[in-house]
């Protein structure tokens, strides 16, 4: 079975869906450790969602790589 290619779009969504169930994780943890380890992670996966974002505008705008 093959799979299409992600765009750097799709990457950048499924990213930021990760981000957001890690911040509803951080709120249903037990612990302040669990709360600050998903809060970390959100913020993580967020700055590479938006990193993919910026790269897939600069392509966009005929920029630099």
């Amino acid at each position: 079975m093959s799979t299409q290619p992600l765009s750097d779009l799709d990457v950048y969504r499924r990213l930021r869906e990760a981000a957001e169930a890690l911040d509803r994780m951080a709120e249903e943890a037990a612990s302040l450790v669990g709360e600050t380890a998903s809060k970390t992670a959100a913020a993580s996966v967020r700055g590479m969602a938006n990193a993919v974002y910026q790269h897939a505008l600069a392509d966009d705008a005929g920029g630099p790589h």
